[in-house]
C-alpha cells in the first residue's frame, strides 16, 4: 500500500503543524483513493475547510502511469487555524492537470481529535481504447468522440475517410478539403450571409459556391443577368437592374438625346432624356439648301443634317429659300408657299400644238429633249426632230416595228429603241440620210432607254425590255463599227421603263405575273462592286397591273406610276403611296407616261382621257385636254414640258 501525507502542499508534511501536548494518539484522516479502467495522467487531492473557504490545500498524487487500476493512500494531519470540518476531493484530469476533469468524488469528514478516521474516494472514467483520451459521456465527459477506436481522438490527424478523426468540426478541418456553403433554395449557390464549412464531400443542402444574396429564391443567384427590372439585385453583384437593363447608365435615345436608362415595366428598360429634340433637314437635291425632314433629334441624325429648313422641294434645284425670283414653271421657286406669283400672264400660257406643217396622222410613243424647245419624238416608224418651231423628219428610219423609247445626248444625238429589239441613232442635221440601226441581239421590245455620257465622249446606254432584260450598249462616236449590246441581267418581269441620274441610281419598272395576274414591280441597279439588280419592296401588295413610268430626280428621290392611277414616291429607302389619279367619274385610269421636275411638279397622261394631269405634291388637277390620246411626256425642265400621242398630236408648254 502506497502512503502519502497531506500538508500545505505535500502529503509528507503535517496538515495541522502542531502536536497535542498529551499522551493520547494524535488524530489523523486516512484517505484511500482508488481508480480503475484508466491511467490517470493527473490525479489531485484537494482538502478544504468548510468553515473557512480560504483554508484550502491541494496536492498532486503520484501514480504509476502504466497501471489501469490502483489505490493510493494518504494522511491528512491537523493544521493550525483550521476547523475540524473538512471536505476532501479526489479529481482526475485527461492527459494533463489543465485537461478536462474526467473523474471526481468528494466527501465531508470531521477531523478526529485522536485516532484515525478513514475515507474512501473511488474514481471511475472510461478510456476503453487506451488512447489517453476519455469517453465524451457521463457527468465528467472527456474529449474522445469514439472511445472504441484509438485512432479517433482530439490528437489524431483528420483525414477524408468519413470519420471525425480529431473529434472537432467533422471533416471540415481536413487539410486541402472543399469549402461548402448552405444552399437552402437549391440553386447551386450558397447563402452569402452564412459561414462556409469545409468537408470532404458535399453535405446535404450544400453548394460549392457562395455569394447567394437571397437563399430563399432559386431564381436569384450570381452568374446570370438581371431577371426583372424591379429595383432588386437578381444576380447578387450588389447592383440592382444592371445588365441587361443597365438602369442609371448613360445612354442615347433613338432621337440622339443624352439620357439615362430607366425601367419600362418589369421586363425592359429604355433610355429616358429630359432633352427636347428638334427637327433636322438634309439637302437631297444638291442645291446647297436643306428641306427633306429626317426627324426630330438632339443631334444631327445623318451626315449633313441641319436644323435650318431652307428648301421646300428636294426634287429640284430650282426651288429653295435662296432663290429670290419666281419663274413661270408651276414651282414655288422662292419657297414662300405661292406658285408663279407676280408673273403677269403666266397663268394664261397655253399648251401650243405642233408647229406647221404638222405631224400628220402618225402615232408618237416617245419624247426626249436636249434643250429648251429642242428635242425628238418617235413612234410608228416615224422620228422627228423639233427645234423650237421647225420640224426635221428623219427619213429611212424604219426598224420594221414601232419606236417605243428615246434618249438624247447633250449634243442632240438621239438614241431609239423599238418594239422588235432594234436600236437606232441619228444626229441633228443628219435627218435626211436616215438613222443608223443596231440589232440588240435579243428578242423583246425596248420600252425604256437611258444614257450616260462619259468623259471620253463615249455614251453608255441601258435599255429595259419586255423579256425582263437590262441591255447595255456602248456607243463610240465616229466608230465605223459599234460594239454589240450585251445583257447585264434578266429578271422575271415585263419591263416598260428605266431611268436614273447615274448608272448606280437606275430603276427599271414593269410587271410580274403572280398566279396569273400582273402585279407592279421595280428593280434597283446594283451598287458599285456588285452585279445583282435588287427587287424593290414597293409596299403595295394590293396593287395590280403594270408600272409604265419612272423618274429618278435625285439619288434619294424617285417616282413610279402605272395602272389604277398608282403613283409611288421613294424617299431614300422608303416607298410611299401618293394619292391616286381619280377622274371625275370616280375611275382611276392607267398612267401611260409620267415625268417629274420636282416633288411638286409631276405630269402624267392616261389611256382613258386626253387630259394632261398635274400633281403638286398633294392633289391632282387637269391642265389641258388634247385632241387625241397622249402616249408620252418629256421636257427639258419645268418651263418646257412636251406631250405627244395619236394622230400626230404634240403639245408643248413653254412659257417665255
Amino acid at each position: 500500500m502506497r502512503l502519502f501525507h497531506v500538508s500545505v502542499l505535500l502529503l509528507t508534511a503535517p496538515l495541522w503543524g502542531c502536536k497535542r501536548e498529551t499522551n493520547s494518539t494524535e488524530g489523523v484522516v486516512r484517505v484511500f483513493i482508488s481508480y480503475a479502467t484508466f491511467k490517470p495522467k493527473c490525479l489531485t487531492l484537494i482538502v478544504e475547510d468548510t468553515q473557512n473557504a480560504s483554508n484550502k490545500r491541494d496536492t498532486a498524487v503520484t501514480v504509476d502511469p502504466e497501471r489501469l487500476s490502483d489505490t493510493r493512500t494518504g494522511l491528512i494531519l491537523e493544521q493550525k487555524g483550521w476547523s475540524p470540518n473538512l471536505r476532501v476531493t479526489a479529481r482526475a484530469h485527461e492527459r494533463t492537470c489543465e485537461g478536462p476533469v474526467i473523474a471526481l468524488q468528494s466527501v465531508e469528514v470531521l477531523f478526529p481529535e485522536k485516532d484515525n478516521r478513514d475515507i474512501n474516494l473511488d474514481l471511475r472514467a472510461e478510456d476503453l481504447d487506451l488512447d489517453g483520451y476519455f469517453a465524451n459521456k457521463g457527468p465528467h465527459p472527456g474529449t474522445d468522440c469514439d472511445d472504441t477506436r484509438d485512432d479517433v481522438n482530439p490528437g489524431a490527424q483528420e483525414t477524408c475517410d468519413g470519420t471525425d478523426n480529431n473529434c472537432a468540426m467533422g471533416e471540415s478541418d481536413v487539410a486541402g478539403n472543399t469549402e461548402y456553403w448552405v444552399d437552402a433554395d437549391g440553386d447551386s449557390y450558397g447563402d452569402s450571409s452564412s459561414p462556409s464549412a469545409r468537408a470532404c464531400g458535399a453535405p446535404p443542402g450544400a453548394a460549392l459556391r457562395g455569394g447567394d444574396c437571397n437563399d430563399r429564391d432559386a431564381a436569384i443567384h450570381p452568374g446570370q443577368k438581371e431577371l426583372l427590372c424591379d429595383g432588386k439585385d437578381d444576380n447578387c453583384n450588389n447592383v440592382a437592374d444592371d445588365d441587361p437593363f443597365d438602369v442609371g447608365g448613360t445612354c442615347q435615345t433613338e432621337q440622339l438625346c443624352v439620357g439615362r436608362k430607366a425601367c419600362q415595366g418589369s421586363t425592359g428598360s429604355a433610355c429616358v432624356s429630359s432633352d427636347v429634340p428638334v427637327p433636322y433637314f438634309v439637302d437631297d437635291d444638291g442645291d446647297g439648301t436643306a428641306g427633306h425632314p429626317v426627324g426630330d433629334a438632339c443631334a444631327p441624325p445623318v451626315a449633313g443634317a441641319t436644323r435650318e429648313e431652307t428648301d421646300c422641294d428636294e426634287g429640284t434645284i430650282l426651288a429653295s429659300r435662296m432663290v429670290n425670283t419666281e419663274s413661270c414653271d408651276r414651282l414655288d421657286n422662292n419657297c414662300d408657299r405661292q406658285v408663279d406669283e407676280g408673273l403677269a400672264g403666266c397663268a394664261a400660257v397655253a399648251w401650243s400644238p405642233a408647229p406647221s406643217p404638222g405631224l400628220g396622222s402618225n402615232r408618237f410613243d416617245a419624247i426626249t429633249t436636249y434643250g429648251k424647245g429642242r428635242g425628238w419624238i418617235a413612234g410608228d416608224n416615224n422620228v422627228v426632230r423639233i427645234d423650237n418651231t421647225t420640224l426635221f423628219p428623219v427619213t429611212n428610219c424604219d426598224s420594221g416595228a414601232d419606236w417605243k423609247s428615246a434618249w438624247a445626248a447633250s449634243n442632240g444625238r438621239v438614241f431609239l429603241g423599238s418594239s422588235n429589239g432594234q436600236f437606232g441613232t441619228v444626229a441633228p442635221g443628219s435627218e435626211g440620210t436616215g438613222c443608223t440601226q443596231q440589232a440588240s441581239g435579243f428578242i423583246g421590245g425596248i420600252y425604256g432607254l437611258i444614257g450616260f455620257e462619259q468623259p471620253n465622249q463615249d455614251i453608255i446606254l441601258y435599255a429595259a425590255t419586255a423579256q425582263g432584260r437590262i441591255l447595255r450598249w456602248r456607243y463610240i462616236p465616229g466608230a465605223a463599227n459599234q460594239e454589240t449590246p450585251t445583257s447585264v441581267t434578266q429578271v422575271s418581269a415585263n419591263l416598260r421603263a428605266i431611268h436614273g441620274v447615274s448608272p448606280e441610281t437606275m430603276i427599271a419598272v414593269g410587271a410580274e405575273t403572280v398566279s396569273g395576274q400582273q402585279r407592279p414591280i421595280a428593280f434597283r441597279a446594283p451598287a458599285s462592286g456588285s452585279t445583282a439588280w435588287v427587287r424593290e419592296e414597293l409596299g403595295v401588295p394590293d396593287a395590280t397591273g403594270f408600272l409604265y413610268g419612272v423618274r429618278v430626280l435625285t439619288p434619294r428621290l424617285t417616282y413610279v406610276a402605272g395602272e389604277d392611277g398608282l403613283l409611288l414616291e421613294k424617299v431614300r429607302d422608303t416607298w410611299v403611296r401618293k394619292p391616286a389619279l381619280t377622274l371625275p367619274g370616280g375611275s382611276q385610269p392607267t398612267l401611260r407616261s409620267m415625268t417629274a421636275f420636282g416633288r411638286t411638279a409631276i405630269y402624267a397622261v392616261t389611256s382613258e382621257v386626253n387630259d394632261i394631269h398635274f400633281f403638286n405634291g398633294t392633289t391632282w388637277s387637269s391642265l389641258t385636254t388634247a385632241p387625241q390620246t397622249l402616249n408620252a411626256l418629256g421636257g427639258s425642265g419645268p418651263g418646257d414640258v412636251w406631250a405627244a400621242g395619236h394622230s400626230g398630236t404634240l403639245l408643248r408648254w413653254t412659257p417665255p
